[in-house]
């Protein structure tokens, strides 16, 4: 009864830590929630940006007023050393603004496969749409992060019984800058995993058809071939556990198919057909095979292990979101394979979700913000193995 009333009261000083942790984020960023998303200026800004097709008036004389691409000298008293104008005179802008913009332009109508195809658009009409709700484009990022915490929270709930084990992870994961600092900005890293972890959630609960269409909305958000690592996780868990389901599983897979093929719905409307679909698939196929390369195999395990990350762009970077803990909760999760994971389902699945994603990274160029895929499941894995070394009467 004693330990029942500990275990309690420590949850409760946890959920605590979580909450006020959160509301601090939320207030430290509060400025990115409360601007009104502004389409006409960015729109410019993309217009003049690298991913614009328009050259415009990039990259010229000052005195050129980049709103008429003409010489302007009462422009340029007036505004020329402005900071919104000299904003404008940039030549780049970041993915987080290129999907915010991309999103609205979606939404408010547009042939998707026009502004970055290369990019699922799923992702990109969720956005917009809350764009279009909100009037500002991070509230999407707030969003994606709490339904992360609160969907790894029922998760865990397969694997541990107490809601104290079951709240450790997302409390750890709260905790991460490279999880918090996603809070910020319209990536769509949270939303990533927020469906793999519903994939991961139904699979366990054995309702496939609703995991079907959580991996269509999956391969719908980033990169569509990634499909293949949580299919391939499920595939393994199920013919090692489970083979009766299996055939089940595998026969709902096509309702993925159908999810992506719907984020189409407005480039079919506006006249393509089946076979030009296909043809964008070979031009986005293309783009990722002959885009950049890994500088070598295995470089996220520098990232994990030191913080070391080794870009695309040929150079050598310190990670300021790299903590210790990563190496930690690496090596623990390691020794995960003594305690039989085989006789757990759910975290045998997460065993190999993990493997399986160890090794496309070490295939392809990373970001380090592409481990959020991995690091929740590293921090359940490690919370289980500890768990091991707690006496039999202390875990329940």
């Amino acid at each position: 009864m004693k330990k029942s009333l500990f275990k309690k009261i420590l949850f409760t000083i946890f959920f605590i830590i979580f909450l006020v942790h959160l509301v601090f984020r939320i207030y430290q960023y509060r400025d990115r929630f409360i601007t009104q998303y502004d389409a006409k200026y960015w729109g410019l800004r993309y217009s003049l940006s690298q991913w614009s097709t328009d050259e415009g008036c990039r990259n010229l004389d000052p005195h050129v007023n980049p709103y008429t691409c003409q010489w302007d000298d009462n422009w340029y008293e007036k505004q020329g050393r402005n900071p919104t104008s000299i904003e404008l005179k940039k030549t780049s802008i970041g993915d987080d603004a290129l999907y915010a913009y991309v999103g609205w332009k979606y939404v408010n109508g547009i042939d998707p496969t026009l502004m970055n195809v290369e990019m699922p658009f799923m992702g990109k009409y969720i956005l917009g749409a809350s764009i279009l709700l909100f009037r500002n484009e991070n509230i999407f990022a707030l969003l994606s992060g709490i339904a992360v915490l609160l969907t790894l929270f029922i998760l865990n709930k397969k694997i541990f019984t107490s809601n104290l084990y079951a709240f450790l992870p997302v409390l750890l994961l709260s905790l991460e800058p490279l999880f918090y600092e996603q809070l910020r900005a319209p990536f769509f890293d949270l939303l990533h995993l927020e469906f793999l972890l519903l994939s991961f959630l139904f699979f366990l609960r054995k309702q496939y058809w609703i995991v079907s269409l959580f991996l269509g909305c999956f391969a719908a958000t980033k990169f569509p071939f990634m499909l293949v690592l949580p299919v391939a996780t499920m595939v393994i868990a199920l013919f090692i556990n489970d083979k009766r389901n299996l055939k089940k599983f595998i026969l709902t897979l096509p309702l993925s198919f159908i999810v992506y093929l719907m984020t189409y719905l407005q480039y079919f409307i506006l006249g393509n057909s089946f076979i030009n679909f296909l043809k964008v698939q070979k031009y986005i196929y293309a783009f990722y095979i002959t885009g950049a390369k890994a500088p070598f195999m295995g470089t996220v395990f520098p990232l994990l292990f030191s913080g070391v990350w080794h870009t695309h762009f040929s150079s050598i970077q310190r990670v300021a979101e790299w903590s210790i803990k990563w190496p930690i909760i690496s090596f623990i999760s390691i020794i995960s394979f003594k305690f039989k994971p085989l006789k757990q389902p759910a975290i045998f699945l997460m065993l190999v979700w993990i493997m399986l994603y160890l090794l496309f990274l070490s295939l392809t160029p990373l970001f380090p913000r592409y481990l959020l895929l991995l690091l929740p499941f590293l921090y359940n894995l490690s919370v289980w193995v500890l768990l091991h070394f707690i006496p039999v009467n202390e875990k329940k």
